[in-house]
């Protein structure tokens, strides 16, 4: 039985709804605990942190600096994403409020997509300048269509996202779980009256599979493109060599998740001998098995890589301009 803490989450908060996170997530829970999950709560300090270098180079150049660079606005309309982001999945991850779910997910397609808009952008305003446009007013058109396209789709995927959770489409399990996607799976079949079940996604096929294991490559196209035919400058080959090996890991290591493959074992066993030490009144062993799981779990290394990728992309992207 779980012991009654000073602090309770609020009962609105349907913190006590497991079905969800513990179909997605691997690293033990501690149920009697603030923080369920430390590895995958605590590393979302990495999100923090590069919402907070971003932000500040948003604010520098909008009121300090005399460099008066495009792209200001949208800018400062991702690192609050991102720093969205990073309150959002602090709290799905502490104690899986299920509000907090729609609005992790929101943010992070939010913050994933930014970086390729802002790209394609720039070459808008390569491309305007190649053809003798001013360059004042070539940067006033770049930077107002990546607003008005990450606004777009921040208020579009917004909604998107309200809709399935109004649905209750993740309150009895993780409809995008792998195994939930398998032909054989319950929430794939049929129901007796011939109808499918409404809130499947049906049975993955195996170019999904191959399109989310390749998203770190994907996702670098449209900047290699405009790098290479538009720019003609690929921009700091340091941040480039950062952020594309800090994604390549974190996503790798990511796909062991218990949502995905389900192949990271050891967490596991770091998560059965925890409870183990734990009933013999061994704390010391129960905390070291702990932090091995905290520190290891997949979404916790996501985490650390992915804030790192988010911190030189944009450096990457700066340095391009």
């Amino acid at each position: 039985t779980a012991i009654e803490r000073p602090f309770r989450w609020p009962k609105v908060w349907e913190t006590e709804n497991n079905a969800c996170y513990d179909d997605m997530f691997c690293e033990p829970s501690r149920k009697d605990r603030l923080i369920r999950r430390p590895g995958n709560t605590l590393s979302n300090f990495f999100y923090l942190f590069s919402a907070m270098i971003v932000l500040t180079s948003s604010y520098s150049r909008a009121f300090i600096s005399e460099e008066k660079t495009s792209f200001i606005l949208s800018d400062a309309t991702f690192g609050t994403m991102m720093l969205i982001l990073s309150i959002s999945s602090t709290v799905w991850h502490g104690c899986n409020a299920m509000w907090s779910h729609v609005v992790d997910l929101w943010s992070m397609d939010a913050v994933i997509i930014y970086l390729p808009i802002r790209m394609m952008s720039l070459g808008v305003f390569v491309t305007l300048c190649k053809h003798s446009w001013d360059p004042i007013m070539a940067s006033h058109i770049a930077s107002a269509a990546c607003m008005i396209i990450y606004a777009a789709h921040i208020h579009s995927n917004g909604l998107r996202w309200k809709k399935k959770h109004d649905q209750k489409f993740w309150h009895k399990h993780f409809p995008f779980a792998v195994r939930n996607r398998l032909l054989h799976s319950p929430y794939v079949q049929t129901k007796k009256d011939d109808t499918i079940n409404s809130l499947s996604l049906g049975p993955i096929p195996l170019y999904e599979v191959y399109l989310f294991a390749l998203m770190p490559v994907i996702h670098n196209i449209p900047s290699w493109i405009m790098a290479k035919k538009v720019y003609e400058s690929f921009g700091s080959i340091c941040f480039a060599r950062i952020l594309n090996i800090s994604l390549a890991v974190g996503w790798a290591y990511r796909m062991t998740e218990r949502w995905a493959l389900d192949a990271c074992r050891h967490i596991k066993f770091f998560g059965e001998r925890m409870e183990m030490a734990k009933k013999n009144g061994e704390h010391i062993k129960s905390f070291s098995w702990m932090t091995l799981a905290a520190v290891l779990s997949p979404t916790a290394v996501l985490h650390y890589c992915t804030g790192i990728t988010l911190t030189a992309a944009f450096c990457h992207a700066r340095s391009v301009e």
